[in-house]
């Protein structure tokens, strides 16, 4: 009688275990969790972004401005994408020597269209006499400012 006591007593430790439905349900919590940290961490790197955008404005416009006590006038471009190379503002700040590069966006760098709909690049336009930067919010994170296009002058 022992033995067969002894021998039940092993099928039943053998038989312990997750069951199909046990399984499943824990893949789904955490399935769910990831799609929560995921969609959190989308947003934060967003608004990341928006906050270089930002620094990235005043730091243009510091240069324009070293660029206006040098020259007595700001560079005179057409409306144009900053592209950080080839463009009218870039060629201007580089050509004075005042810095060796000129921040581009961070989501799409230099690549997109002025004021268009989901087109995230700094953009200038001047006449000599003022300037106009204009750069594209993803947010609403930035005190006073809401997604989308937004103007910087001096």
């Amino acid at each position: 009688m022992k033995n067969k006591q002894f021998l039940i007593f092993n099928f039943k430790f053998l038989n312990k275990g997750f069951t199909l439905v046990e399984v499943l349900v824990v893949v789904a919590i955490a399935a769910f969790i990831l799609s929560i940290a995921s969609v959190s961490f989308r947003e934060a790197k967003a608004r990341g972004r928006d906050a270089r955008r930002e620094g990235d404005i005043k730091q243009i416009q510091n240069t324009i401005d070293v660029y206006h006590v040098n020259r007595r006038q700001f560079p005179a471009c057409s409306l144009a994408v900053i592209n950080g190379s080839s463009d009218c503002l870039t060629q201007a700040i580089l050509g004075d020597g005042i810095t060796n590069f000129l921040a581009t966006d961070p989501l799409h760098g230099g690549s997109g269209t002025c004021s268009a709909l989901g087109s995230y690049v700094y953009c200038y336009e001047s006449d000599g006499s003022s300037y106009t930067l204009y750069y594209n919010l993803e947010t609403d994170t930035i005190i006073g400012k809401s997604a989308g296009w937004h103007q910087a002058k001096p």
